[in-house]
């Protein structure tokens, strides 16, 4: 199996970039896992120490080569514009859960390429999918394969698809003999958009993110003290606005994966309906998004908090 069969392969799946790179430890991503670790500034969602977050053997002992992929979930949604109370939804959580979408498109890759093998009768590869799903740096990955640059925002950029795509690894105990990627140059500049846009001043200068300040990690977290509960704005859950101010994300085309596609209402809900939902309601409408994983309280409390913020800045 070639690179350039795997690359056909991915696009008949859907599979917007892919790209790929060496299983050795991701010691790149080292340094700024452990300033961050001992800094405080770990979430508790990474699921790993830095040391075993760069390990690609631990998590899957057989790998010899890792393939990352990209799907965009771009789109451009106006505002509804009317008398009600609404909330956000980011962009991560419209339409169906990505969790599920890039593991059904990788799993699909690999069965395709096993297809092709058994007609080849060659082995069939072992492998193992990963969305946000271990301790592995994702986006290390990514930029180790080529996919794009570390943005100041922290987010990966691609020169295509900007910074909204997903992004799933794929670890195979085959060797796939590949041209080495070029690593993607820092297109940031000076720029500081996304750092200006951040209301809570999360990015500090850029490269960096203090967690009690982000308003997608607080829409996501259990608990909040007083002080970060006053940073909750208009968002639900997540938070698009350094992405939205990057010069990368503008003039996107918009995804071709229909599971992403909503409409303003979906991704602007009155926060009335978001009060009244019920376990059942709550299960049918938000469960199978990403927005679901945290349960009904954190919506309902967000949406309490917005309210209760808007009154105190009007």
């Amino acid at each position: 199996m070639t690179e350039e069969k795997f690359r056909r392969l991915a696009e008949q799946s859907g599979i917007d970039l892919i790209g790929f790179f060496s299983v050795e430890p991701l010691k790149e991503c080292l340094p700024n896992l452990i300033k961050r670790h001992q800094a405080g500034l770990s979430t508790g969602l990474e699921g790993g120490e830095p040391e075993q977050r760069i390990d690609y053997r631990r998590v899957f002992p057989s790998a010899k080569t890792g393939i990352a992929i990209g799907v965009s979930n771009f789109q451009a949604i106006a505002a509804v514009v009317d008398d009600q109370l609404r909330g956000q939804f980011a962009s991560v959580s419209w339409g169906e859960d990505y969790h599920q979408v890039l593991r059904r498109k990788m799993i699909e890759l690999m069965e395709t390429v096993n297809d092709e093998n058994q007609r080849m009768r060659e082995l069939p590869i072992n492998y193992q999918v990963f969305v946000d799903n271990s301790p592995l740096v994702d986006r290390g990955s990514a930029y180790r394969a080529g996919l794009g640059f570390f943005g100041k925002n922290n987010c990966l950029i691609n020169h295509q698809l900007g910074s909204f795509f997903f992004i799933g690894q794929i670890l195979i105990d085959s060797e796939i003999t590949y041209t080495q990627p070029q690593l993607v140059e820092n297109g940031c500049g000076t720029c500081r958009r996304c750092l200006d846009a951040c209301p809570n001043q999360a990015l500090g200068e850029g490269y960096s993110l203090d967690p009690s300040k982000c308003i997608s990690y607080l829409t996501q977290k259990k608990s909040l003290s007083p002080a970060e509960e006053a940073r909750i704005s208009i968002y639900l859950y997540g938070c698009d606005l350094c992405q939205l101010a990057c010069p990368y994300n503008q003039d996107l085309k918009k995804t071709p994966e229909q599971a992403f596609w909503i409409d303003a209402e979906t991704a602007s809900p009155r926060l009335l309906d978001i009060l009244a939902l019920t376990n059942k309601s709550f299960k049918i409408r938000y469960r199978p998004t990403s927005s679901g994983w945290r349960g009904k309280k954190n919506l309902l409390r967000n949406a309490q908090l917005i309210i209760k913020n808007k009154i105190i800045h009007d």
